[in-house]
């Protein structure tokens, strides 16, 4: 051999990417092809239908639509010799059985299997159901419209494959690929370099592929694979429940993905695929049953994995507790009465970050093991694990993994392989490793290909030793094998992706309203006489998981295109009517049980333990003044709504946590509050608010003391717009530099008083900038602090909206609440990890707070924030361009509450008002009736530090569950 390495290779490469790939192919025939353009369920529709004879370069479309070709013809005498059909009519392609999917055809999984051997002449008659998605979508930058029918038929044919060719091929492949990832410098590689350019010249023709494969192996088996490292491969296919196309597409990419992976595990009795999300299986359940059972007989044959855990792969920073208690509670239901397996891990290797309050809640729902790969994808700084403890706020430690390959999408290339060797941080500690394979993201799954280079591995050297177990016994192994390993505290942050906090912002706010209604809803419904009999489970159950399934964390994050949220908007506009009907009703059978026997009565329940502000729609003249309820007399105000007349009330205790009849009244009411409002200012009993001619506030203070809250020479509840133009991932990202591109919007339109009343008084403030306006109305009323009700009308491109409170507290760290708890966060930059978190998730609030006084910033379903120095800021709106070039234009309506205290948070009840904030006020007109009593109480804790998160009837009994956590991470 030439002693030139470079040229060596070189002439490796060539023989093996040109003249092995050339010869793979012995003939190829044109087969007949016809279509139906109709929507047909399943083949036997199909078979019903007219089919057009076409041919190459046949367009159809629109995206989103379905078609079905039929495509004929006869094997040729290629006697010996595999044949597969390509299938090229454009799209994502199915072929069909007679009553089920038999595999699928798409840009990574070319060819249908035809024959293995053929005899020659055999008849060939497939139907191919082909679905299009969008292929002009971006995820930078303005998307172009795609044409009308983008779709077009290319080459579909037969094509004879020698066997004895394909598998030297996968040989020379992978010892090729491996030699270009060594340097020259590497034993291995010179080992690899003589022998395969001893295959290159031993080569012919195709009859010398035997001889070359047996002198192959004999050249490299002698290596042995690592003894250090043991690497367990699963095939997968992430399948986003929706991204870049809406959920009917994913339905038909599950039965697409399904019956590729089924039909190689009859092909490779050693592939294992493992793929999560019940939901997806529920649908194939539904739509394709024989499909179903094969999966269900190929889990009991133990080459089909169901793991997750979950309904949906949700999003874990933006989703509320109870609603990801729900996931795992319907998921791993699901799995156990479908397939008999109880799965023990969270798979999550795409979400956007892992909140702080998993580890506990994983370990509650008798799950002990947690796999991703997202953190890799840190931006600033490199995790630091492989294999480690994750540890809650509470203490629950879960085993952790990060496969060492940093992919979920892994191509088996020797590359990826070698990364289980090279890149495991936590060598010597833990020697095994999860290697996560299979084109995913739009389904699919792995190839042929890749599970041939996987039998590679096992004889091949220079690779790990590949150990062939289930996703579940590769983490008992894993677990019971590590030694010392380190243990992580708190959330894992993703460095990346911090504007899916925020985009898509009414999808958010209808997801908190729904988790907010739902929780009403299965509280009211254990108050029934007629409980458990006339508990509506199935259609509770139902509304959950159509929550749950919005959960998904290309959905609720925004990162999806506009049809998804179309369809969302949809979904939740009948998940709310649905709630706020079951609630009416249960609210008006609790109360014809009760004392409703006075002029007015309204029935009352807000599942809170703070006072907030109630209302109810008021039309009529001679607006009452009052509203009496539990020997309480509460003032009661009309109002205008942004152009709604409504009768305004603090809720009264009574109806804190249970259901009560009130009497509105014409008296006033007793020992009225003062509100007053005039020219630049608010004033209540308890704040006094001070604001500049534009209507941006220069001062908080304390009625009680006179502290000041508002820092000395600022303005506070400053909107302020950024140019949002981000590198790489539009409704994905903010980055940091967008930050230093601030315009504070001080100048307002209008700035005048509108309410002056006993129970609320307020100024209106419109601003005008660019294309938008924002109208809000700053009140002091019953809700504790001080209340900012916007209106905002948003038809900005590339932009950002925050608003800024710069207080007078000052402290190293602030406080966000997350799911069933809350952590600290740095509010200084001192480390790259403290500059990562420019950007932050919280839930319903964020606190600063120093000594005995504190601020409190709480939302009603923004989730974006940050704190640097003595400046809160809440993330409002983005404009993204892509994936949807529509996000979030249009009007929103949201509400802020910034709350002032003494003392710490944790005694100024931050917790119970940003629930009394979030909780709905549910507030009936009813009848007058005769009942005994005049309130029916839900559950009730005297301890503050104790939330009632929810209560529900228990799944499988008549019991009721009373879900409590204990708010200040005691």
């Amino acid at each position: 051999m030439l002693k030139h390495p470079p040229l060596t290779r070189n002439r490796i490469r060539q023989f093996v990417r040109e003249t092995l790939a050339r010869d793979l192919v012995v003939a190829t025939e044109p087969l007949r092809i016809s279509v139906s353009l109709q929507p047909h369920r399943n083949r036997q529709e199909a078979e019903k239908a007219r089919f057009k004879q076409i041919e190459r370069g046949f367009a159809w479309g629109p995206v989103w639509s379905t078609a079905w070709f039929r495509v004929q013809g006869r094997v040729p005498n290629w006697e010996g010799l595999e044949v597969f059909a390509c299938l090229d009519v454009g799209g994502e392609r199915t072929v069909w059985g007679e009553d089920a999917p038999l595999q699928g055809v798409d840009s990574k999984h070319r060819l249908f299997p035809v024959a293995r051997r053929a005899r020659g002449g055999e008849s060939v008659d497939l139907f191919v159901q082909a679905y299009g998605t969008n292929p002009n979508v971006s995820v930078h930058g303005k998307p172009t419209d795609p044409p009308a029918k983008p779709f077009v038929v290319g080459d579909v044919r037969l094509e004879a494959i020698d066997g004895d060719i394909f598998d030297l091929l996968m040989d020379c492949s992978f010892a090729e690929r491996l030699l270009q990832s060594l340097d020259d410098r590497d034993p291995l590689a010179a080992r690899l370099l003589v022998a395969l350019n001893d295959v290159a010249n031993l080569y012919t023709d195709r009859s010398a592929a035997p001889r070359c494969r047996k002198a192959l192996r004999e050249a490299l088996e002698a290596e042995q694979p690592s003894p250090y490292h043991i690497l367990t491969p699963v095939g997968h296919a992430h399948l986003d429940t929706a991204w870049l196309w809406p959920l009917h597409i994913t339905r038909k990419k599950m039965a697409h993905t399904t019956a590729t992976q089924l039909a190689l595990m009859d092909e490779y009795p050693e592939h294992h695929f493992v793929h999560s999300q019940a939901a997806q299986y529920e649908w194939l359940e539904e739509e394709h049953p024989v499909l179903f059972d094969r999966v269900k007989r190929m889990v009991k044959r133990g080459q089909w994995e169901p793991l997750g855990s979950m309904w949906v792969e949700a999003d874990t920073n933006l989703s509320g507790g109870e609603a990801l208690v729900r996931q795992f509670l319907y998921g791993k239901r699901y799995f156990r009465e479908r397939f008999g397996i109880e799965p023990k891990d969270m798979w999550l290797p795409d979400v956007f970050g892992y909140s702080a309050a998993l580890p506990q809640i994983l370990r509650q729902c008798g799950i002990d093991y947690f796999l991703t790969q997202k953190i890799s994808w840190n931006q600033f700084n490199q995790f630091p694990h492989t294999t480690f403890w994750w540890e809650g706020i509470d203490g629950s430690r879960v085993f952790a993994h990060f496969p060492p390959a940093n992919t979920y999408t892994g191509d088996a290339s020797p590359e990826q392989l070698r990364k289980h060797l090279t890149d495991n941080k936590d060598a010597g500690r833990c020697d095994r490793g999860l290697y996560v394979f299979g084109f995913g993201d739009g389904g699919g799954g792995p190839t042929r290909e890749q599970i041939e280079f996987l039998r590679r591995a096992e004889w091949m050297p220079g690779m790990p030793s590949v150990h062939r177990t289930s996703a579940l016994e590769f983490f008992q192994e894993a677990a019971a094998s590590s030694r010392d390993l380190p243990v992580w505290v708190g959330e894992l942050y993703f460095e990346l992706h911090r504007g899916t906090y925020t985009t898509q912002a009414l999808a958010k706010r209808m997801n908190r309203l729904c988790e907010f209604l739902l929780r009403d809803a299965e509280a009211l419904c254990c108050l029934s006489d007629g409980f458990p009999h006339d508990y509506p489970q199935p259609e509770l159950e139902r509304l959950w998981k159509t929550v749950l399934l919005n959960q998904f964390h290309d959905i609720l994050p925004g990162s999806s295109v506009k049809e998804v949220y179309d369809e969302a908007a949809q979904q939740y506009a009948e998940v709310r009517e649905t709630l706020d009907a079951l609630i009416d009703e249960r609210l008006r059978r609790v109360a014809s049980k009760l004392d409703c026997n006075v002029a007015r009565p309204v029935v009352l329940f807000h599942f809170a333990e703070v006072q907030s502000e109630g209302s109810i729609p008021w039309k009529g003249r001679g607006a009452p003044k009052s509203l009496a309820c539990g020997g309480e007399v509460v003032p009661a105000q009309v109002t205008d709504d942004f152009g709604e007349r409504r009768l305004i009330f603090p809720v009264p205790e009574a109806a804190l946590g249970a259901v009560a009849v009130g009497s509105l009244e014409s008296r006033p009411a007793p020992n009225l509050p003062r509100r007053r409002a005039k020219a630049r200012r608010l004033e209540s009993d308890e704040w006094a608010v001070r604001f500049d001619r534009h209507g941006n506030i220069r001062s908080i203070r304390s009625v009680e003391d006179g502290t000041e809250y508002v820092a000395e020479g600022e303005l506070a509840n400053v909107f302020q717009l950024f140019r949002d133009q981000p590198m790489f991932w539009d409704a994905w990202d903010v980055d940091a530099f967008a930050l230093e591109q601030c315009e504070p919007l001080l100048k307002s339109e209008r700035f005048e008083v509108v309410e002056e009343g006993p129970v609320r008084c307020a100024v209106m403030v419109e601003r005008r900038f660019g294309n938008s306006r924002i109208l809000q109305r700053i009140s002091l009323g019953p809700t504790p602090g001080i209340r900012f009700d916007t209106l905002v009308d948003w038809h900005e491109d590339e932009k950002m909206l925050k608003v800024a409170f710069p207080v007078n507290v000052r402290s190293a760290a602030a406080r966000y609440e997350i799911q069933f708890g809350n952590i600290e966060r740095p509010t200084h930059r001192n480390t790259s990890w403290d500059v990562a978190r420019f950007e932050v998730c919280a839930q319903k609030w964020v606190d600063l707070s120093e000594g005995d006084i504190g601020v409190a910033l709480l939302n009603d379903g923004k989730y974006g924030h940050d704190v640097l120095g003595n400046v809160l800021r809440l993330t409002l709106l983005r404009s993204p361009m892509a994936p949807d070039p529509t996000a979030d234009r249009g009007k929103h309506r949201f509400t802020y509450v910034l709350l002032p205290h003494f003392g710490p948070y944790n005694w100024a009840g931050v917790v119970q008002a940003a629930y009394a904030l979030n909780a709905p006020v549910h507030a009936v007109p009813i009848e007058p009736s005769e009942g005994s009593g005049g309130r029916e109480p839900l559950v009730w804790c005297e301890d503050r530090n104790i939330v009632v998160e929810s209560v529900k009837k228990a799944e499988d009994t008549d019991s009721i569950i009373v879900r409590l956590y204990e708010c200040h991470n005691a």
